[in-house]
């Protein structure tokens, strides 16, 4: 009866066990590590800008006229007031003559009239002469005045149509193609203008400031003069060759409205270009400082992660836990990342397999393995 007892008090006490295993624990995770250190940073805006000419002017002719001469060569640097061409200026050559014969004929008149005049004012005293032969002789004399303004009023219109028959340079810079050749016709109502010339020195570079840095380079601008580099379009992607400085200038235009699209703001940097460095229309990338140089935690960009409401690393406890450890990002520089806040100096960061990490779990530090800078 004693041994009936003992077993039924064992099969109570399996079923009260639950039946079910207990859940083994998770094996310690193997992870690539860095440590939080400090180091300078200036807070830097680098983008993408289009090269355009301070000035870009496509020149046309102001009368019609066939070209009898073209005094440079495509792609020449030319001064402002240039000649470029020349129109056939024959006819208007002839109105002027024409028109300072006219001068001439009329400033004969006026001595003539001027001396009748005299000469019966002399005559009137002694009643020689009526008052209104008097008033006739100053008539002819203002006539013969007013003849001669004519004539000089058509010179002046004949040498201002004769200017624009050599076609000048507006700005100094570099000439584009030559679209009408020594001989052809062109009017003022042509498509084409003769040739383009773009203004290269001084030089602008536009580009676009992303909505979050607005506010750091409007306050740069007001802090005082922000100058600015330019560089090749993705040159220094390879982390052993740095970036190469082509050109310096200042940054000079912050548009007054931002663009309801993007949420992006248009500025432009001016840049001497004494060398012709910088060409228009080309794509270079521009840094722009947003602040002073100071010390920042830094981080290799393999440890951030970005969630739906904040950034955050996964750092390493003495005893190999991990934890979410939430952070504030100040910028980014050649793949580092300088924190505002969240870390001290030191902290060990987590930088491979964060997909698979949890809360809590154990992680083993892989020997031998550098984390990627």
């Amino acid at each position: 009866m004693k041994r009936i007892i003992l077993l039924a008090v064992l099969l109570v006490a399996g079923c009260g066990s639950g039946g079910a295993p207990a859940a083994r624990p998770r094996p310690p995770l193997a992870v690539a590590t860095d440590r939080a250190t400090l180091a300078d940073y200036a807070p830097q805006l680098t983008v993408l800008g289009t090269v355009t000419p301070l000035q870009s002017v496509a020149v046309r002719t102001r009368v019609d006229g066939q070209i009898t001469a073209v005094l440079f060569h495509e792609g020449d640097t030319v001064r402002a007031g240039q000649p470029l061409f020349r129109l056939d200026d024959r006819a208007v050559r002839a109105t002027i003559a024409q028109s300072r014969a006219t001068l001439a004929s009329a400033a004969a008149t006026r001595a003539q009239a001027a001396a009748d005049l005299r000469r019966s004012q002399a005559l009137v005293a002694n009643g020689f002469v009526s008052k209104a032969t008097i008033e006739l002789k100053q008539a002819a004399a203002a006539t013969a005045a007013a003849n001669i303004a004519g004539a000089q009023a058509a010179i002046g219109a004949g040498e201002t149509a004769l200017s624009y028959l050599t076609v000048r340079a507006p700005v100094g810079g570099r000439t584009g193609e030559i679209n009408f050749k020594l001989g052809a016709t062109v009017r003022t109502a042509d498509a084409l203008p003769l040739v383009t010339v773009n203004q290269l020195s001084p030089i602008l570079v536009r580009f676009a400031v992303p909505p979050e840095r607005i506010q750091e380079l409007r306050g740069a601008m007001t802090a005082g003069t922000v100058g600015v580099t330019a560089h090749v379009h993705d040159q220094g992607t390879a982390a052993a060759a740095p970036p190469t400085v082509i050109a310096r200038g200042r940054l000079t235009f912050l548009d007054n409205n931002v663009d309801a699209t993007t949420g992006s703001l248009a500025a432009k940097a001016e840049f001497a270009n004494g060398g012709d460095a910088l060409w228009p229309g080309a794509l270079i990338d521009i840094d722009v400082p947003l602040g002073g140089r100071a010390q920042r935690i830094a981080l290799p960009e393999a440890a951030i992660q970005t969630g739906p409401d904040f950034t955050f690393v996964w750092t390493v406890a003495s005893d190999g836990t991990a934890a979410l450890t939430r952070v504030v990002v100040a910028g980014r520089s050649e793949g580092r990342v300088f924190l505002a806040s969240g870390l001290a100096p030191g902290a060990t960061v987590v930088v491979d397999a964060l997909a698979k990490l949890r809360a809590g779990d154990k992680v083993r530090v892989k020997r031998g393995v550098k984390a990627a800078a």
